[in-house]
């Protein structure tokens, strides 16, 4: 065969694929950008005013669209590089980066690119007294609390009757001399104090941002994750206080622990649009999704806030919002919160709410409620499938035009287009609304219009894959290759207790009882790769089976995988690990070690110990007559490659899946390790063509 011969069949092939994927996508090119979506800055946002047309020009950094890799203003104009940072995940605690990147004056831009895995945040970030800062996500970009709720700690909850107690009185003084008025959050929080050993009761700071007198912020495209609702008086995802002229477009709101995003304080001229608020089975009370003003003795005045193009989907039973004093206008949102609990729109103490074009889907009951409100208008524009309507008094007006979209276009205009939606196409805005985001990652690696299911139940912090270490087989790897599952690693100043657990996606793992344990560092002598800190306690472990006192770690998995604890054993010192009371072989640096081996003899041993484990089982690291440092800890898994709808097959059916979760479409049930066949850590255009390839190929 000649070599033009042997090119010409190679383009055929690729020709094919194409047109297999071209046919693949053409049903669901209807989904396209929204007519209705202005793309810029509109409603309070860009007035100054609450009564008279004075105006505002929100401009943010200089700049909210994404394109050919510059950020432009609507005009067209780019911003300065200069002024410009993309941050990207390191795996670890984000926190800080990104709180002096916002923080730094010389950036106005700050860049969220996804392509390297979620941006996991240890607790919420307080930004003060900001002005003229845009925030952007690309390649999927998610910003998730570290700590979660979890089904075990739901279980307990439900045991000792928590749902069932009062909210409004009760209470009593928790073991850290804190006291409760509310029955239900006193015993919430006592029982977490008790499972997660954590008497400073760290995890109610698990929020993402808490903006203080602010002014001129543009927030696009970003899914915001919390740790599932939960009555402990927490943090909320986002939260405005006394900050003004913003606006937040395209964002995504999963599970926040109080609130998913609350505006109070004096904050005002706030516009909210195309944005998705909703709640996964990691909720647990508490799904009051959107509150403005904080209480009844706000000053009046402010929190004047638009909200438009919104969607409250699954799990939101209130707050959608419930607002005081300011005025609010509700234009062409979409409620598909099927059995909420209390009302969705609930004006209350000396608020004016306007509310035109919304639309209540199948099963949403309770729409409106209002309580000393100065007036509200509910317009005939408004549609609810269970026939239920709002009422009127007074007059209400605001000092902006606007078009109120037919109500009944609402479900596909904001149902599809709602959320981190934009700059999909190779990272850009697609500006033609007639094409939905081309063919090369049109919407991003991880679930880019889903309101249902943003980051699964078990795995907030997202590890997603980001580095693929154990996949040798490629796309054609029928026994399914490893996938980092989770993991966890020590950051600077860390400190720890007896007891705390650090529960991650598939396995939780357990300080043991020291009594007196260091702040993590830096270790003078090395790591292993990819690892900076370390910690241990000071005690040595009391027997050779499972210790109950000195420096030791406990791991629980709940599936089976293969655990990587990135350690530091020092010289001549035994290594044991063990399985329910019995020790087990593991690898360190190459070798095999057997239960109570020595790992090196003549020198400390920085390296990953490596030993499979079974669900249900309960492992205990330590050394005798010394103790091992931590610097953290991975966790692996098996996966099906190109089995997108986990039916146990790979057919064009998962191909399918694929090209739909990217453009957009909400696909529920995915399984994202399967469907992330180039083993890179994120779902393209490259992985459908990998499932093409592999059904050609049968």
């Amino acid at each position: 065969m000649s070599q033009k011969t042997y090119f010409t069949l190679t383009m055929l092939k690729s020709t094919t694929l194409r047109i297999i994927l071209f046919a693949l996508m053409m049903p669901l090119m209807a989904m396209a950008k929204s007519t209705y979506d202005q793309g810029k800055p509109f409603g309070f946002a860009t007035r100054s005013s609450r009564t008279a047309a004075t105006a505002y020009n929100v401009t943010g950094g200089g700049g909210y669209i994404y394109k050919d890799g510059q950020v432009l203003d609507g005009n067209g104009n780019a911003v300065a590089t200069s002024k410009i940072i993309v941050l990207t995940s390191n795996g670890g605690d984000m926190k800080s980066t990104i709180q002096n990147a916002i923080k730094n004056t010389a950036y106005s831009v700050i860049i969220f690119d996804g392509s390297k895995g979620d941006f996991i945040v240890s607790s919420y970030m307080s930004l003060s007294k900001l002005t003229n800062k845009t925030l952007l996500g690309i390649n999927n970009a998610r910003l998730c609390t570290q700590w979660y709720v979890t089904q075990e700690m739901k279980d307990r909850l439900n045991a000792e009757g928590v749902p069932g107690m009062s909210t409004s009185s009760g209470g009593g003084t928790l073991v850290n001399g804190t006291s409760v008025t509310e029955q239900a959050e006193y015993n919430t929080r006592r029982i977490l104090i008790e499972m997660t050993g954590d008497k400073n009761e760290n995890y109610r700071k698990a929020g993402i941002f808490a903006f203080s007198s602010c002014q001129n912020l543009i927030i696009r495209n970003i899914k915001f994750v919390g740790p599932g609702s939960i009555d402990v008086g927490g943090y909320d995802l986002i939260a405005f206080t006394g900050t003004k002229n913003c606006w937040v477009d395209h964002c995504d709101f999963t599970d926040g622990i109080d609130g998913n995003f609350d505006i109070t304080q004096k904050s005002d001229f706030n516009t909210v649009s195309w944005c998705t608020f909703s709640y996964t089975e990691r909720a647990y009370m508490h799904q009051n999704t959107n509150l403005v003003g904080s209480s009844d003795s706000e000053t009046t005045g402010y929190l004047n806030t638009t909200f438009a193009y919104n969607n409250w989907g699954k799990g939101c039973r209130a707050r959608m919002p419930m607002a005081r004093v300011g005025k609010i206008h509700m234009l062409n949102n979409y409620y598909t919160c099927s059995g909420n609990g209390s009302s969705c729109i609930n004006p209350r103490k000396n608020s004016e709410f306007l509310i035109e074009g919304n639309y209540f889907g199948k099963g949403v009951s309770n729409i409106f409620s209002q309580s000393d409100a100065v007036a509200y208008v509910w317009a005939n524009t408004n549609y609810s499938v269970e026939g239920r309507s709002g009422s009127s008094s007074g007059s209400v007006t605001v000092p902006y035009s606007y078009d109120v979209m037919d109500v009944q276009l609402v479900p596909t205009e904001v149902g599809e287009n709602a959320g981190a939606t934009l700059f999909g196409n190779k990272g850009e805005e697609d500006d033609d609304p007639n094409t939905p985001g081309g063919t090369d990652n049109p919407g991003g690696t991880d679930n880019p219009g889903g309101t249902d299911n943003p980051g699964g139940t078990d795995n907030p912090g997202g590890t997603d894959n980001p580095g693929g270490t154990d996949n040798p087989g490629g796309t054609d790897d029928p026994a399914g290759p490893s996938v980092l599952t989770s993991s966890y690693k020590v950051q600077k100043g860390e400190t720890t207790y007896d007891g705390r657990k650090v529960v991650c996606d598939g396995i939780t793992m357990t300080y043991g009882n020291d009594g007196n344990w260091n702040e993590a560092a830096i270790d003078p002598l090395g790591a292993p790769a990819g690892y900076d800190y370390g910690i241990a306690g000071n005690g040595n472990p009391d027997n050779t089976t499972q210790p109950t006192s000195g420096t030791y770690y406990v791991f629980n998995p709940t599936k089976d995988g293969t655990l990587r604890i990135a350690a530091r054993v020092f010289t001549n010192k035994p290594l044991y690990v063990t399985q329910n009371g019995k020790g087990i072989s593991v690898e360190m640096a190459g070798k095999t070690v057997a239960p109570g081996g020595i790992v090196n003899a003549s020198a400390s041993t920085y390296d990953f110990i490596t030993f499979d484990v079974k669900a249900g089982d309960t492992y205990y690291v330590f050394c005798k007559g010394s103790k091992v440092m931590l610097y953290g800890f991975e966790f692996l898994t098996e996966k099906n490659v190109g089995d997108a709808d986990n039916d146990g097959s790979v057919t064009m059916d998962d191909a399918r899946m694929v090209v739909k979760y990217i453009i957009g479409i909400p696909t529920e049930n995915i399984n994202k390790d399967n469907a992330d066949v180039d083993n890179d850590g994120r779902i393209s255009m490259t992985d459908a063509n990998g499932i093409v390839n592999m059904v050609i190929k049968k």
